[in-house]
């Protein structure tokens, strides 16, 4: 992650708008329990955060792989924090601007700058040190303003189309390579089949997974929100994309109203053709024995669109007020050490790590659909606003609810991101 060139005062105004309690953790940092690093026992409980605990297959998986861990001398006790993904951002960015929080957690890289910039994570440039060249460049989205304030927990790439073999040969149907000819396949589907062709996220109901998949749609017909320095939300490759993603609704191909959880069960159950997915829900997909797609009969290719996509960089990190800081960054070490990318590799599926681990062979074998996920990490990016990483919550917010109200009600794509454009300048200053 860059260092952030943003004046103060946009900062603060970011941190209002997306909620953190930004005051409240300055002014709790220095009276937290936790006190300097030097002063918390290397032993003891251990709390760790991860939404994906409550996620079927995947959750036990990972909570498996790290359970036993007890530390250099065998005095640490692990103990999982279970936050479901909805609301997860919020919960833990109050908690952290009070003082409390969980030891270690796992943050999406948009959180992650915010609580940075606030003060409540933990310097860890000295594991950064220790580890060199073990770690890949994956770990640079820990690095804030010159400093290592996390590493790479997992990187589910978007850039990805999977989709059913069966239904596929089924219906003679090749792999869309271009937005028209997916177009053509979803209806196929739809018309031959009475099911969904794709499915996709639409609500601000759901703001932090629709900004991973909309980013896919703005990014695959080459479009960005900045250019690093202005804002560029009317530019005619983002509106292009939002128009190609209106007319995919309005062509009744894909459900209205169905959230990710239904429709991705929808496509595990063999009644959705395609999705926009990531490598975590792929595994999750496949791993479910009571679903009728499987390893074998699922496909992944790259995204119909002319660019590639984006990723959900996923950040393990330390609280700055932790009482257990000294057995905190422990485990850190032992989760990018060898073992512990090996152990938590199993759960990971096909997403890219901080080392370059390579999948169980049987896994790959199980799963043929995992290299492209693998290979699309490579060139996937971040949904963070270029220029305006910790205000890229509230710049996404401003233009999905503008998608939304298009999808909803009509209008001029251009003129209403342009609305956008005009209103995050007056707001972001």
């Amino acid at each position: 992650m860059k260092s952030n060139p943003l004046h103060p005062s946009r900062n603060a105004r970011a941190l209002r708008i997306t909620g953190l309690a930004a005051v409240a953790a300055i002014a709790l940092a220095g009276c937290a329990s936790g006190g300097d690093s030097d002063a918390g026992s290397a032993g003891g409980e251990l709390t760790f955060s991860n939404w994906q605990f409550l996620e079927d297959g995947k959750g036990p998986i990972i909570w498996d792989a790290v359970k036993g861990y007890t530390g250099p001398n065998d005095d640490i006790e692990l103990t999982k924090v279970e936050i479901p993904f909805a609301n997860y951002a919020d919960k833990l960015s109050t908690e952290l601007g009070a003082g409390g929080g969980p030891d270690v957690m796992v943050l999406q890289d948009s959180q992650f700058a915010s609580l940075v910039d606030a003060g409540v994570l933990e310097p860890l440039d000295d594991i950064a040190d220790e580890l060199g060249d073990d770690l890949n460049n994956t770990n640079e989205a820990g690095v804030f303003d010159g400093g290592q304030y996390g590493f790479n927990w997992e990187r589910p790439t978007y850039s990805t189309v999977i989709y059913n073999k069966d239904i596929f040969a089924q219906l003679g149907l090749e792999v869309p390579t271009t937005f028209d000819e997916f177009l053509t396949t979803a209806q196929t589907i739809k018309d031959e089949l009475g099911i969904a062709g794709w499915a996709g996220r639409h609500q601000t109901a759901e703001i932090d997974g629709w900004t991973l998949e909309m980013a896919n749609w703005i990014y695959g017909f080459g479009g960005e929100l900045s250019d690093g320095d202005a804002l560029t939300i009317d530019r005619a490759e983002n509106v292009e994309a939002v128009e190609a993603f209106l007319e995919t609704f309005a062509s009744g191909v894909a459900p209205i109203g169905d959230d990710a959880s239904t429709f991705r069960a929808k496509f595990g159950q063999g009644q959705v053709g395609m999705l926009f997915e990531n490598s975590g829900v792929a595994t999750t997909i496949t791993s479910n024995p009571d679903n009728a797609v499987n390893g074998q009969n699922m496909g992944a290719a790259p995204l119909p669109l002319a660019n590639p996509g984006s990723n959900s960089q996923l950040i393990i990190a330390v609280n700055a007020n932790s009482d257990n800081k000294e057995a905190a960054k422990d485990f850190v070490r032992w989760v990018l050490g060898e073992e512990g990318q090996t152990a938590i590799r199993a759960g990971l599926g096909a997403s890219a790590m901080a080392t370059d681990v390579e999948p169980d062979a049987a896994f790959l074998e199980a799963n043929p659909w995992a290299t492209q996920f693998l290979e699309a990490a490579k060139t996937s990016k971040s949904t963070l606003v270029e220029g305006f990483e910790t205000e890229s919550k509230v710049i996404w917010r401003e233009v999905l609810t503008a998608v939304e109200d298009l999808r909803v009600n009509g209008g001029d794509v251009k003129a209403k991101l342009a609305e956008v454009q005009e209103t995050l300048e007056a707001e972001l200053g």
